[in-house]
């Protein structure tokens, strides 16, 4: 899904991994689209103004780019954990979870990464 700003052109595309992105979409199966609409706009914010609230997730590499992580307040459902790439002006979303503690969070998409086999 794209985003605009205010000047109407596309900030960013926003795609979601399958492996990591499933599970929380089944469990908050009538909240998805409101949570993708969250998720999108949070990450166009963080992309617009230099990532400021964002940090590395883990030290491997997904497709030879960093994994990024930050907090989302998703409404109804809480908050969570995302786990997300950069490429240029588009976005993918590589796990997703309401495990707030870092650490643990870490150690879940550690996890999540290798059993996918997308780490570098």
């Amino acid at each position: 899904m794209s985003l605009g700003n205010k000047s109407g052109r596309d900030v960013v595309n926003v795609e979601y991994e399958r492996s990591g992105c499933k599970q929380f979409f089944k469990k908050h199966r009538d909240d998805e689209r409101a949570i993708k609409s969250r998720i999108e706009a949070a990450l166009a914010t963080q992309m617009e103004t230099g990532m400021s609230k964002v940090k590395r997730a883990v030290s491997s590499r997904v497709g030879g780019r960093c994994v990024y992580e930050f907090r989302v307040n998703l409404g109804r459902t809480g908050s969570a954990r995302v786990a997300f790439c950069v490429d240029g002006e588009s976005a993918t979303v590589l796990f997703i979870s309401q495990t707030l503690q870092k650490d643990e969070f870490t150690r879940l998409l550690e996890h999540d990464l290798k059993e996918a086999g997308l780490c570098d």
